[in-house]
């Protein structure tokens, strides 16, 4: 019997080594470099696209299905070229190496990607590649607001920065092996005409919601820290509506009567309560919560930001107290998480 891994992998390999995916959804075909970055940039962005040494061979192809929130894409240019598309702005594109290896950097990460590694391009992010010859990729890009809705979905808050996620998509990771393997199986349905037709409108939402999902459980980034935090399946009914009342006042100074005044409970019930469910305090609830804000916040701006910005965004009034506490929380300085300006 194959293992999980083995088992997991066994779509992604059927399309590195068989037909082109998305054949019976041509977008073009062209040896001309002008048509084929005009067609590209109608479906993604505006961007520049060079043979990195020289246009013999230069053969473009591009199929091409899109729904509501995300598009399923076949690319290759047959010759080595340079792409420099700068911000993505409005989406991330993933991208699933099937033959050959490119040069994906997106931001101030770069990444050696082929069958092992895929790459994911942050919307905030410059990004620049080099695709070597030979060169054929699976492309999935997923909207940024419909990402950033289910990620507050997830966390059960607002987030005030779009999600960042480590450029690299290791895929020798048991779970984002089976991720891909079940991207591979939305486009063999695609293929089918059982997704991305009219006919699969009814359960298109939830292939496109599971995608989405998946990847972000899956793949590191600027929320990882807090999805990976053990959450009680069922609170009562006053811890709940405390817990949203501090998630969305975190930079408010809050008191625990105005938290148990928002949550209809006692004091002493409040206490008791989250001690139960959540091993702290209310008021080490809301420090944890805070901290880890501040380490999305970290992560997602930029290294021109100051620390002390951050940690008063996050709720924090004394920068001393603040960076004793992240260190102890992260194991490392704030500045240290905003010099690198994101996860790797």
């Amino acid at each position: 019997m194959q293992s999980d891994e083995m088992q997991g992998s066994s779509a992604y390999k059927k399309h590195g080594s068989g037909k082109e995916p998305l054949n019976a959804f041509p977008l073009f075909q062209t040896r001309d470099i002008d048509r084929a970055r005009h067609a590209v940039a109608s479906k993604f962005c505006t961007h520049s696209l060079s043979p990195a040494k020289s246009a013999e061979g230069f053969d473009a192809c591009h199929n091409h299905l899109a729904w509501s929130d995300v598009s399923l894409n076949y690319l290759s240019y047959g010759c080595e070229v340079k792409i420099e598309p700068g911000e993505l702005e409005r989406f991330y594109l993933i991208q699933v190496p099937l033959q050959g290896r490119a040069i994906v950097k997106n931001g101030r990460v770069e990444v050696r990607a082929d069958r092992s590694c895929a790459t994911v391009l942050n919307p905030t992010r410059d990004t620049q590649m080099v695709w070597g010859e030979g060169c054929c990729k699976l492309l999935l890009q997923i909207n940024r607001e419909a990402l950033h809705l289910q990620a507050e979905e997830l966390l059960q808050r607002k987030l005030s920065e779009a999600v960042l996620f480590a450029p690299a998509v290791d895929m020798r990771n048991p779970g984002l092996l089976h991720w891909v393997n079940d991207l591979f199986s939305v486009v063999g349905l695609a293929e089918e005409g059982e997704a991305f037709s009219g006919r699969a409108a009814l359960r298109q939402p939830r292939m496109e919601e599971s995608l989405i999902l998946g990847f972000l459980t899956q793949q590191p980034s600027s929320i990882s820290h807090e999805l990976r935090e053990e959450r009680p399946d069922a609170l009562p009914h006053q811890l709940r509506r405390a817990q949203e009342f501090i998630n969305s006042n975190l930079t408010e100074p809050l008191t625990l009567a105005e938290i148990s005044k928002a949550a209809g409970c006692s004091l002493r019930s409040l206490q008791v309560g989250f001690r139960k469910h959540f091993g702290v305090t209310p008021m080490g609830y809301l420090n944890c919560q805070r901290l880890n804000h501040a380490h999305y916040l970290l992560q997602s701006r930029t290294g021109a930001r100051r620390v002390s910005t951050v940690a008063f965004d996050a709720g924090f009034s004394h920068l001393g107290r603040f960076s004793i506490a992240y260190r102890k929380a992260f194991g490392c300085s704030p500045k240290e998480t905003l010099q690198y300006g994101g996860p790797t």
